[in-house]
């Protein structure tokens, strides 16, 4: 893994900025893909940052600065990688970089136990502070499954603890909308705007009756889901396609 830290290269993990915002889970991040030496929906990613950090009252750094670091930290990058952007409410932000390898893993969910808050201060706000998300995969995996659905105290399916959700009905596709709590990911919005996915509001059982079931996020982009609970899911010849053009215009416009 790379490190760069307030726009320097570290030659390892020892030059983490400890501090209470570190400690404390006060910041935001961004995960971002890369392909080779670019940044994929980096304006996009961006502007959620920057949104994010006025809700918090976070300052952040100089975007030329953050520009100039991603650019050093990908010199000689090949193929696809993990970059993680970090700032913390005190003012150091640092970024990691690590490779990953494409994978069309089927998933498995199960219903997260408590409910998530539609109108929580860090509803929607990609935070640092993770817990909620991180305990929600580890009692799932306990038991057997990927990750978590998380529910609203309306009754409202809202995103697993890792990702965006999709279902697939008799009128198309569905992913809930904004207000039921969800993080406006950046592989949801495009999935808005290029293929016209649709926005509602639907219930774990609406959900568990949907033809299809699959996840969406940044890295891992469309990935199929196999097992609801107990609910077994079959390959759906439309969520195939979806995969393939999806990945096929992000990779021809990696600025979109």
């Amino acid at each position: 893994m790379k490190l760069l830290v307030n726009g320097k290269l570290q030659p390892d993990s020892s030059g983490l900025p400890f501090s209470n915002s570190l400690i404390r889970g006060d910041g935001l991040f961004e995960t971002i893909l890369t392909i080779d030496d670019k940044p994929v929906a980096w304006n996009r990613h961006y502007a959620r940052l920057e949104k994010s950090a006025k809700s918090l009252l976070i300052t952040l750094p100089a975007r030329i600065d953050i520009e100039l670091g991603i650019s050093q930290i990908l010199l000689g990058s090949k193929g696809q990688s993990r970059m993680r952007l970090n700032v913390l409410a005190e003012g150091d932000w640092f970024i990691t970089l690590e490779r990953v390898t494409p994978s069309d893993e089927v998933i498995s969910l199960m219903r997260a136990d408590l409910p998530k808050i539609s109108n929580g201060q860090l509803s929607g706000i990609k935070s640092i502070s993770y817990g909620e998300s991180m305990l929600a995969v580890r009692r799932a995996q306990v038991s057997g499954y990927t990750d978590s659905i998380f529910v609203n105290e309306k009754g409202f399916v809202v995103e697993t603890g890792m990702s965006n959700i999709l279902i697939l009905t008799d009128d198309g596709w569905l992913t809930p909308t904004l207000n039921t709590g969800c993080l406006p990911g950046i592989t949801r919005e495009l999935l808005i705007k290029w293929f016209a996915i649709k926005e509602g509001l639907f219930t774990y059982e609406q959900l568990l009756a949907a033809k299809a079931v699959y996840t969406c996020s940044s890295i891992r982009l469309i990935q199929r889901v196999g097992k609801v609970d107990d609910r077994l899911f079959d390959e759906s010849s439309l969520g195939d396609e979806l995969i393939s053009k999806f990945r096929e215009q992000l990779f021809s416009n990696i600025a979109p």
